[in-house]
């Protein structure tokens, strides 16, 4: 198998956090590099969805772009990676309660909304109009066992 080494920074926490690259749904101006190895050749995948990376083993190397204060710069990290900082952005969401998931008359998504403890033990209160992020959020707090009240739009 062939070894793959990328040459971008590695200093990913400003990355993930500040970087506002992962808070879209789709990334039409900054997409990932997925790097693949095969047996005696590298394959190059362009990914718009961060949910996506999901999709690739723990290992696998993939770039991001960020624009930068003087210029454009690039991230290396793994699929491994993003995922542990997901598991740590989303920690304080174990405390969530007071989910409400509001549909429209005729049933479709609305919004979802909840409250929990922030990472600096305050109560915080959030909420989507994203319906990609409400299911991955709804995914997540079935998966804990946190309850959803499903309530109609007037």
């Amino acid at each position: 198998m062939i070894r793959i080494t990328l040459a971008g920074r590695t200093g990913i926490d400003e990355y993930f956090k500040l970087s506002g690259v992962f808070e879209s749904e789709r990334l039409t101006h900054t997409p990932l590099l997925v790097f693949i190895a095969g047996q005696d050749s590298v394959t190059v995948r362009i990914v718009d969805k961060a949910t996506d990376l999901f999709s690739f083993p723990d290992e696998t190397p993939v770039m991001g772009q960020w624009a930068g204060q003087w210029r454009s710069d690039f991230f290396q990290f793994t699929v491994g990676q993003y995922r542990q900082h997901l598991e740590a952005k989303l920690e304080p969401l174990k405390t969530a309660h007071n989910v409400v998931k509001t549909v429209g008359p005729q049933g479709g998504f609305r919004y979802l909304s909840y409250e929990y403890v922030n990472e600096h033990g305050t109560l915080a209160h959030a909420g989507t109009g994203s319906k990609t992020e409400a299911e991955r959020l709804e995914m997540f707090f079935a998966k804990h066992n946190i309850q959803i009240k499903i309530e109609k739009a007037r």
